[in-house]
């Protein structure tokens, strides 16, 4: 895993951090738009399969900035809080038998429960939201997976890696004084689109008038 760069109280690294988890969340839009207008071969809920996300079948890994944002989710989304706990014993479960390598790995995803993702509209990792009933990848899906890519190449220049979800887990949602500190992405976003709605609606309110004429 890279080393953290920045202490907790550096603002721009802070903002630099929230600007790339908005950017990510805003990546899953378009894959959410593909499953609601083709809805063959997924579920109503648009969830994957659960079997895909057990062992045999599952060698998911994701990138560090997902699972700072999946960090994050858990500690400040209300439907979530308390479950952390539980999420890092299924970790554990699977740390006990999966290497610390970044080369895929076969583990019951400790996300999935009930047969569902507890992360599907929060911080779902791109992968996982972007792959086909098929195991295959739309266009709009490998754009999604790039722009995913770039995003943790700008943030962390060079030092990223992916990993199995537990190994990722570990790392970040044991860290409370890192880069897991704070919003999730999509908490964020909605705050900007909120902040951008009032700016546009004040600017727009024919009460304000237009001042004085000089």
């Amino acid at each position: 895993m890279p080393r953290k760069r920045g202490s907790r109280g550096s603002t721009s690294r802070s903002q630099l951090i929230e600007e790339t988890l908005i950017s990510l969340d805003r990546s899953r839009g378009p894959l959410f738009h593909e499953k609601d207008a083709t809805a063959k071969g997924y579920r109503p809920d648009g969830q994957r399969d659960p079997v895909r996300c057990r062992r045999p079948e599952n060698k998911m890994r994701i990138s560090e900035l997902e699972a700072i944002d999946i960090a994050r989710a858990f500690s400040e989304k209300p439907h979530l809080r308390g479950k952390e706990g539980e999420v890092l014993q299924r970790v554990g479960r699977s740390l006990s038998f999966i290497g610390d390598t970044s080369k895929p790995q076969r583990f019951d995803c400790p996300l999935l429960e009930d047969g569902k993702c507890m992360v599907h509209r929060i911080a779902k990792p791109i992968e996982c939201l972007a792959e086909l009933p098929d195991g295959s990848f739309s266009a709009e899906g490998r754009r999604s997976l790039e722009r995913r890519d770039q995003l943790n190449e700008d943030l962390f220049a060079g030092r990223w890696d992916f990993k199995a979800i537990p190994l990722m887990l570990a790392h970040y949602m044991l860290d409370r004084e890192g880069p897991a500190n704070g919003k999730s992405g999509s908490t964020l976003r909605k705050e900007q689109k909120r902040d951008q709605s009032r700016r546009s609606t004040r600017s727009h309110d024919p009460r304000r008038g237009s001042g004085p004429v000089r």
